[in-house]
């Protein structure tokens, strides 16, 4: 009846319109788990290859669309009674994380907010030691440090709340990382109180999406931990087990004169699992691969090796989209995890094919790390890595036409399908962290907020006395509500800012950033020497009070370097002062004659007759745009509709009204 009131054309362009509504609603759902999901990278150094001698491990969050809490929070050393409980909480990612005094005074409900209610409880220990906090555990007053990195498996769970009566389980990576600093000094000792937790309590993703629509991109977690003990550094894989429930991990040792990266993807592969110097993991770790048929022991070349990636990595079929799910996901981890090796191990990387990509199934796939020169990588180097864009290589972000005039790297996710190169450094990012793990309280948290294009990295001690200067930890500002009282604002409005002109301005903050940088490493030599004549607690205090001053006094001149690039470079030009002839530069700010002779930009195609605003060489075409020249049938076609819709109602609402007691939530268990 339906075919027939539209008539043929009518029905092939309902067709056109249903089959576009869905790929724009399925497109719009994947980015914005894209962008959830695909949030961090991870750079993890050796003592051996590290130019302090001790291991260092890197993370940026790279957040959206949420907001996310932006304070850095200082949890206290503490002495728990006998008989005590751990609460555990769900961690949503804007501001207030959580409201908990028991956690940190830091914490503690402020402007009538109430108490987070905890998921679950463990049996907290005797004493628990200092740490920062942002989201993840950071570093604890030991040097044990931690970087994340969100992972893709083929399973997927949930928190156990209220909300989610599919949900079963209490660990998170966040509260697993916590709990790991709190108790231990060692990576081991980190992997192997983190790993039968997750599997006792049941391990969930803080991204694992709807359970009707789960994420598997997002299902698993990732992390690096490095100990300042005997200089280890471990990787750690969790992921939820059979059922939605308890959890599957792996662990693997780096060796001391290697680095490695981790984006977004599993990196443990092969695993010797009769080699417990070397890897760790959960009982049973083959079962449930098998059972699925993802992987079997007559696939490797001993019984007793396991490729834990290649059994329980995502990898995209034929039943997904969009259409280039697949490419998306192979270059997303893989060219990242190339540009690493390139650029803090150039050497060895000459092995390396950048166009291979990182999938479950890649023939011949990337190592797990690759060895570096003794004492090579600096901490500025990391710093600088985490700040780069693919710039002199061919997969540049800063040249070409999607850069703009200004070459700008930063990219916009739109709704259609496509593909942008993932960079290190992203518009993104709420904050990245490099964290030197050393021992005596004297590790530090090297801390930059937003882009780390235009940040300057900050030291805290990981011994600290106190907390971080109140602009760290503010309540007067968030992401939604702008605040000079709160430090990540400055660094955020000189990266939007820096937009207008990427090349030109961004030149001159990162100029700026290792002026900072530089002076905060010469400060940190000067205060350890005078800090080396006093006893412990006395130094550490002192160190504490400089550093938490040298942050302030940063955060201070980054604020007036906002100020001087707005008066800079406002107007489309250059401004240096107030003189009649030299004071300005008109040209400063001048379009490149690449992008003025583009027939696309028309500026020097213009005539009286037009074009008057270039014209395309390619006109566009996409699948999700609606065309003007059908939006006469699509009105003659939503008429149609709306008479169709009132016809069809009452018997849609008869049939709901029925079934809706029989229907049962489908919770996935497997990715299919």
């Amino acid at each position: 009846a339906s075919a027939a009131f539209l008539g043929g054309r009518g029905l092939a362009v309902a067709r056109h319109f249903d089959s576009m509504a869905k790929s724009f609603l399925f497109v719009h759902v994947f980015l914005q788990a894209v962008s959830t999901a695909f949030a961090c990278t991870a750079i993890v150094v050796g003592k051996d290859a590290s130019a302090t001698g001790y291991p260092i491990v890197t993370h940026s969050e790279d957040s959206g669309p949420a907001t996310l809490d932006v304070r850095f929070i200082r949890i206290p050393r503490k002495t728990w009674p006998k008989g005590s409980r751990r609460p555990l909480y769900y961690w949503p990612p804007g501001y207030p994380r959580v409201v908990s005094s028991t956690v940190s005074p830091e914490y503690a409900p402020v402007n009538e907010q109430k108490e987070t209610a905890p998921i679950g409880y463990i049996p907290q220990v005797e004493k628990t030691w200092a740490y920062w906090h942002n989201h993840y555990g950071v570093q604890n007053e030991r040097g044990l440090s931690i970087a994340e990195t969100t992972c893709s498996a083929k399973t997927v769970g949930w928190q156990a709340t209220p909300d989610k009566p599919w949900g079963y389980n209490k660990a998170s990576i966040t509260e697993l990382s916590m709990i790991a600093l709190e108790r231990c000094e060692t990576a081991r000792c980190a992997v192997e109180t983190m790993g039968p937790l997750a599997v006792e309590l049941g391990f969930y993703s803080e991204d694992s999406g709807p359970s009707t629509a789960p994420t598997y991109i997002s299902s698993a977690e990732c992390l690096a931990i490095a100990d300042a003990v005997h200089g280890e550094v471990w990787i750690f894989h969790a992921m939820t087990g059979k059922g939605n429930a308890s959890a599957l991990w792996a662990a693997q040792r780096m060796p001391s004169d290697h680095i490695l990266s981790m984006d977004n993807s599993f990196v443990i592969r092969k695993m010797k699992l009769n080699d417990p110097d070397n890897y760790l993991y959960s009982p049973k770790i083959t079962e449930l691969a098998e059972e699925m048929g993802w992987w079997s022991p007559e696939k490797e070349t001993s019984p007793e090796v396991f490729d834990f990636y290649g059994a329980y990595g995502y990898l995209p079929g034929p039943q997904d989209t969009p259409t280039n799910l697949l490419s998306l996901w192979e270059f997303y981890a893989g060219r990242r995890m190339w540009r690493v090796w390139n650029l803090l191990t150039p050497e060895a990387a000459k092995s390396i094919d950048p166009n291979k990509g990182h999938l479950p199934d890649t023939p011949n796939p990337y190592p797990f790390s690759l060895p570096a020169p003794k004492g090579s990588i600096t901490v500025q180097m990391l710093m600088d890595a985490h700040r780069d864009h693919y710039e002199g290589t061919p997969y540049d972000l800063t040249v070409g036409m999607a850069a703009g005039p200004y070459g700008s790297p930063n990219r916009a996710m739109p709704p259609v399908v496509g593909q942008w190169e993932r960079a290190i450094s992203m518009f993104r990012t709420a904050w990245s962290q490099i964290v030197e793990a050393k021992p005596n309280g004297r590790g530090i948290a090297w801390l930059g907020y937003d882009a780390a294009h235009g940040t300057a990295y900050l030291p805290f001690y990981a011994g600290a006395t106190e907390g971080a200067p109140e602009a760290w930890r503010s309540h007067e500002g968030y992401q939604s509500k702008f605040s000079m009282k709160v430090a990540w604002w400055a660094f955020n409005l000189v990266n939007q800012y820096s937009d207008l002109n990427f090349r030109l301005i961004n030149a001159e903050v990162q100029k700026k950033a290792h002026i900072i940088e530089a002076e905060g490493q010469e400060a940190i030599a000067k205060w350890e020497k005078e800090a080396s004549a006093l006893d412990e607690g006395t130094a550490l205090a002192a160190l504490t009070k400089r550093s938490n001053a040298f942050a302030e006094a940063k955060l201070a001149e980054w604020w007036e370097l906002a100020f001087h690039l707005f008066a800079k470079y406002g107007r489309m030009v250059v401004t240096f002062n107030e003189s009649e002839t030299n004071g300005e530069d008109k040209f400063g700010q001048a379009y490149p004659d690449w992008w003025l002779a583009s027939p696309e930009v028309g500026y020097q195609t213009w005539s009286r007759s037009g074009p008057f605003h270039g014209v395309l060489e390619k006109p566009a075409t996409s699948g999700l745009a609606i065309e003007m020249r059908m939006l006469p049938a699509l009105s003659t076609l939503l008429a149609g509709l709306a008479t169709l819709f009132i016809a069809v109602g009452f018997a849609h609402e008869v049939g709901r009204r029925s079934g809706r007691a029989a229907a049962s939530m489908d919770v996935y268990v497997a990715q299919p």
